[in-house]
């Protein structure tokens, strides 16, 4: 089968949702936190996960994956992100919009 780096970076974005979606449902039935104090809490353990890979790369120096973190940078890609998959995508095709009343002639 051909390298397909779209194929793969859906089936990375799958399993990475997955695995976030059961921890967030775990700490959710596991606790008595709201929704949204879990994702704050799933968004404090996306942050921490950057400062460690962060350090990783300090440490290493010459990393032979190429990256080179820049806090300001990398946080604002982090928020576009999260930014761009936590809103609604607007609805295009007029079927699927549910009806608000009716107009009378």
């Amino acid at each position: 089968m051909p390298h397909d780096p779209a194929r793969e970076t859906e089936a990375l974005r799958a399993e990475l949702r997955q695995a976030l979606m059961s921890a967030f449902c775990n700490a959710l039935h596991n606790s008595q936190l709201s929704p949204l104090a879990v994702m704050e809490l799933t968004a404090e353990a996306v942050g921490a996960i950057y400062q460690e890979v962060v350090e990783a790369h300090r440490l290493d120096g010459d990393c032979p994956c190429g990256w080179r973190p820049s806090a300001e940078a990398d946080i604002e890609t982090l928020r576009a992100a999260l930014d761009s998959a936590a809103r609604p995508v607007p609805v295009t095709d007029l079927r699927l919009v549910r009806a608000a009343g009716r107009a009378w002639a």
